[in-house]
């Protein structure tokens, strides 16, 4: 049981390792192509601040996680 679960283990580091790391920090134009909208969009809504960004040194940057939680409050529910 124990080599069992070593060698789970070794195959789940392999795996890992292989994966590339998710990006958390992401630029007008990945934002637009996560959210499936244009850029000129984005940017309005921005300039609006209808979404969640940041601004460094003149530069909009979006976190994926603030825009998973946006998307999530902007949930439209649906009735049955």
């Amino acid at each position: 049981m124990e080599e069992l679960l070593k060698d789970i283990l070794t195959e789940l580091q392999q795996i890992r390792r292989q994966t590339e790391p998710v990006k958390e920090v992401f630029s007008v134009h990945e934002a637009a192509q996560y959210l499936s909208i244009s850029e000129y969009t984005l940017r309005e809504w921005v300039r609006m601040r209808k979404i969640p960004h940041h601004k460094i040194n003149k530069q909009i940057r979006f976190k994926k996680s603030k825009l998973d939680r946006w998307l999530d409050r902007n949930e439209v529910s649906t009735s049955v």
